[in-house]
């Protein structure tokens, strides 16, 4: 069994633990500078914990360091796990700059370690689907795809981090970069951007519309995404492939969420892989199911058990995901267009 230490016991942390209890794995210990935070672990979780990652790493062995923390204190405590020689697994966005992301990698590199970034997308089974269905060419070629990701104010968060730009980033690192990656992920990178968006209440780019072409596949992108709805406006996010011969749309708030529209026979559903959670769970905030979070936790388990890298997400592709996102806020910015390629 693997021992994990969860740094961050807040929203995401709450939802990974489940998820690790659900793999298999144990959570040993749990670092959080909330003192009620630390009681309700102990108590809830039955582990031991801290008031630091230095002080867990001090007082025990653990196999996995997860941060659930914000992404503003990433990089320091990746280089400590990193350092301490434990295997990592961080919350995304990976980092606020490219060059705290190359600062992780190497020192990932140099310690031998595995590390992954949790990219979820890429392993919610909607989105899954329409990677195989892509990637097949059944379809034909990919003409262009439109992305949105829309939610009210995050009221969950640790002291307002996420609308405090200068913690998360804002809206275009935090929640935008969940399509702006799996995009990439899909069409490969696109080599120009040109964006527009709206400042939140502190000042971050919290409201964003993207669009990217020159993907190597040729297809063409537009993403939506905004932080700061009313607050009674319910979370959604859908996403829509515009094929030669079919269009393929998610809605999370349909039923059924994925339907496939050929040019020519009915639209169809197509099958979707059922997550085997197997145990009880609970979901926060704007997370309706953690299908997607399990799915990525159990994965990376599956990969340090045998030995071997991730490969559906690397941390090179995590730091990609940065750099896109951060050419969307500099387009919207300078109100132009910016050349990644």
């Amino acid at each position: 069994m693997i021992n994990v230490g969860l740094v961050g016991y807040g929203f995401m942390g709450h939802m990974h633990a489940q998820c690790y209890g659900a793999a298999g794995a144990k959570v040993a210990a749990v670092a959080d500078v909330e003192p009620e935070k630390r009681r309700e672990a102990e108590e809830k979780l039955k582990c031991l914990a801290f008031a630091s990652l230095d002080e867990l790493l001090e007082s025990m062995e653990v196999d996995l360091v997860d941060i659930c923390t914000p992404t503003y204190l990433h990089e320091e405590l990746v280089v400590t796990a990193a350092r301490a020689g434990r295997n990592i697994m961080c919350e995304k966005p990976m980092s606020l700059t490219v060059k705290s992301c190359d600062r992780m990698i190497k020192a990932a590199k140099e310690a031998g370690v595995g590390f992954m970034i949790g990219q979820v997308i890429r392993f919610w089974p909607e989105y899954q689907v329409i990677k195989e269905i892509v990637d097949s060419g059944k379809w034909g070629r990919v003409e262009w795809v439109s992305a949105r990701r829309l939610s009210p104010p995050p009221t969950w968060a640790w002291q307002g981090w996420l609308l405090d730009p200068a913690r998360s980033g804002g809206a275009v690192l935090d929640l935008h970069i969940h399509d702006l990656d799996y995009v990439q992920w899909l069409l490969g990178a696109p080599k120009k951007v040109l964006a527009t968006g709206a400042a939140g209440p502190q000042g971050g780019l919290d409201s964003v519309l993207t669009l990217a072409w020159e993907h190597p596949s040729g297809a063409k992108s537009a993403a939506e995404g905004s932080l700061v709805l009313a607050p009674g406006f319910p979370f959604n996010m859908t996403f829509l492939v515009a094929c030669e011969k079919a269009t393929i749309r998610y809605d999370s708030a349909g039923s059924p969420s994925l339907v496939v529209y050929p040019f020519e026979g009915a639209a169809f559903a197509p099958p979707l892989p059922e997550p085997k959670i197997g145990v009880s769970t609970e979901t926060q905030g704007n997370i309706g199911s953690l299908g997607g979070y399990y799915n990525e936790i159990k994965y990376y388990l599956d990969c340090l058990e045998a030995g071997r890298k991730p490969e559906v997400v690397t941390p090179e592709e995590a730091r990609e995901a940065v750099l896109f996102s951060l050419a969307v806020a500099e387009s919207a910015r300078l109100k132009k267009i910016v050349n990644l390629g």
